[in-house]
């Protein structure tokens, strides 16, 4: 299997879809991360083939491709070249600049400002109207929110908190490991554990997951796809950043958590308003 730890040179620049391989490629299977391997190799060719042809040169069967086309949120495999073909023809391009040990302060500046604004247009791309919808529904049907998140998502479910009862939904973060078990054994079937998560591992985080739901309340996840905490999800909104492209720590994704949590706040005070 080839390592993508380090961009091809013609693929310094990359759309919306591109950019989600990227990023989802460590939290997919092996198998699949040989189709993508395949597809960053060679996006061109992998539009213009037929799935025998792809199949063969991932080294993979027929039925994995299909189902990497599905884990990157596309029906099938046409539905795949459709998105990818866009990507290719689309002159708004993303990029990602490694930050380097010798970069002076303007090229840091300039890098850092870049990666955060390509992060952004990528989650816009990525974000499902059905998984928002579902996400909003969920949080305005609750009696209350708890929010659980640790670490550099800790400040994440703060603000979270504030915003939310802003929108007029009772909330409270949790960051306190210990706290976290025992707040999600008081929460109902009426009410929302909501779990903030940088890479959605977390024990801490899994362990409270299963208070709550063996409970019966409502469990909302943020977090990336295919991990432990995004599978035990009632309602799911999905957010893949590579950690081994971001600067340390990890920047990106709590920029791209915050950015989520603003729509969703947006979304619940534009719907009080109709």
């Amino acid at each position: 299997m080839k390592s993508h730890s380090k961009e091809p040179a013609n693929q310094s620049v990359a759309g919306a879809m591109l950019m989600r391989i990227r990023n989802m490629r460590i939290h997919l299977s092996r198998s699949e991360a040989q189709v993508a391997d395949s597809v960053l190799d060679n996006p061109h060719l992998f539009v213009n083939s037929p799935i025998s042809e792809i199949a063969l040169v991932a080294g993979v069967s027929q039925p994995t491709v299909i189902r990497f086309c599905r884990s990157m949120g596309c029906e099938g495999l046409q539905d795949f070249k459709l998105k990818l073909s866009g990507t290719l023809n689309n002159d708004s391009a993303m990029s990602f600049s490694p930050i380097e040990k010798n970069d002076s302060i303007d090229e840091i500046c300039t890098k850092v400002l870049n990666n955060t604004a390509s992060a952004l247009l990528t989650l816009r791309e990525e974000l499902g109207e059905q998984e928002l919808q579902h996400a909003l529904k969920t949080l305005r049907s609750a009696e209350q929110v708890a929010i659980f998140a640790l670490g550099s998502s800790a400040p994440v479910a703060d603000d979270t908190q504030y915003k939310f009862i802003r929108a007029g939904i009772k909330a409270a973060s949790r960051t306190d490991g210990y706290m976290m078990n025992l707040c999600a054994k008081q929460l109902g079937k009426n009410d929302v554990a909501m779990f903030v998560s940088r890479s959605g591992q977390t024990q801490e985080l899994l362990d409270a997951a299963d208070i709550a739901k063996a409970n019966g309340a409502t469990v909302f996840v943020i977090a990336p796809s295919n991990t432990a905490l995004a599978k035990k999800a009632d309602a799911l909104v999905v957010i893949n950043t590579n950690e081994d492209r971001q600067t340390k720590p990890a920047m990106l994704t709590r920029i791209l958590q915050l950015a989520l949590i603003d729509v969703l706040a947006v979304g619940l005070t534009a719907h009080d308003e109709r």
